[in-house]
């Protein structure tokens, strides 16, 4: 019997590592589990149901056998406009039906039918650890607060400290002086050509809820910035080597550095490791785009040479774009050789 339930499941074992599938995948993974009565347990991408469970977080869903989904609880389902599985709490009934929001989302799921349940969450781990709220008896209290959706509005009041923390950092960082003692005082930074699990951390920080799957371009490099092992900042250098195209040659991209690490010389430190690049593979200039209205990025670029320039191919999707956003971006060029 064992055996053949092996034979059953082979599609889906990966021998010596770790299974990664798609919603689709796990959700067939998890009808076969809940056929036998077996519980499964699974890694879940995404914040729609933080802080309970938050990207990456393993959980554990047992089938219901039979018996009904509470209010409160977290259950597995398979939404019926989209057929995908989705992992969100019960804030109510409805007839026959089950109420399904998530505890981070801005709206509910609408009415789920009872046979579109796949099974209850019973635990969350969280970086080897369990986690404790969210499962028990207070589940019942957020389920209400969610109806009448006061527990976003909880949310926001409580944003409201670190968001004046946010405007006060900012403003600070604009200081010389900030800057001068940020420099002397920082964490040792490391600017290091970046590996998947960088990228990955730089797509989630960039766009929560969407974990970076495309496959390597040989014409594009990355590099971060690290305190320690943690990432705070992202560029990357794109090489287009078609010469009739409109981005054709060198070109900086993607430069980010984490809100609280800004003011610290981090930007200026990734921006010379794509000079430096860009020198030895023999460009004779580096080219980037920048927001007219970001001034100290404009500085920090102007400082290591960089220039405005005009590329005529580029102009009509510049200014299209501008008429889109309300906001433009130029061309900056610095000469590596003849620029």
């Amino acid at each position: 019997g064992f055996m053949k339930k092996a034979a059953e499941f082979s599609s889906f074992v990966s021998r010596g590592g770790e299974l990664r599938l798609s919603n689709f995948g796990q959700m067939q993974l998890m009808l076969g589990a809940a056929e036998r009565g077996v519980p499964l347990r699974m890694m879940v991408r995404g914040f729609s149901m933080a802080p309970c469970i938050r990207d990456e977080d393993l959980v554990t869903i047992v089938p219901l056998k039979g018996s009904l989904a509470r209010v409160g609880e977290v259950v597995a389902f398979i939404a019926p406009d989209t057929g995908l599985m989705i992992i969100h709490r019960v804030i109510a009934r409805r007839g026959e039906g089950y109420v399904m929001r998530g505890d981070n989302a801005s709206a509910s799921d609408g009415v789920i039918a009872p046979e579109n349940i796949i099974g209850r969450v019973t635990c969350v781990t969280r970086r080897g650890r369990p986690v404790l709220f969210g499962l028990g008896a207070e589940g019942a209290w957020i389920a209400a607060l969610h109806r009448g959706d006061a527990l976003m509005r909880l949310k926001t009041l409580l944003r409201l400290p670190r968001r004046a923390a946010g405007v006060f950092l900012r403003w600070l960082q604009c200081r010389a002086v900030y800057r001068a003692i940020g420099k002397r005082c920082a964490p040792r930074i490391a600017i290091v050509a970046a590996g998947a699990d960088d990228v990955e951390a730089v797509q989630l920080y960039l766009n929560p809820g969407q974990p970076y799957r495309d496959a390597p371009d040989p014409n594009v490099t990355n590099w971060v910035a690290k305190a320690g092992a943690k990432v705070i900042g992202f560029v990357q250098c794109l090489y287009d080597p078609e010469p009739q195209s409109i981005w054709a040659g060198y070109w900086l991209f993607s430069m980010t550095v984490w809100r609280r690490y800004r003011g610290l010389g981090i930007g200026e430190a990734l921006t010379r490791r794509v000079i430096e690049y860009a020198r030895a593979q023999g460009a004779g200039q580096l080219l980037l785009t920048v927001w007219n209205d970001n001034d100290s990025a404009m500085c920090m670029y102007c400082k290591l040479g960089f220039k405005p320039v005009i590329l005529p191919a580029l102009e009509p999707g510049l200014e299209a774009e501008a008429k889109q956003l309300g906001r433009r971006r130029i061309v900056m060029c610095k000469g590596l050789g003849v620029c």
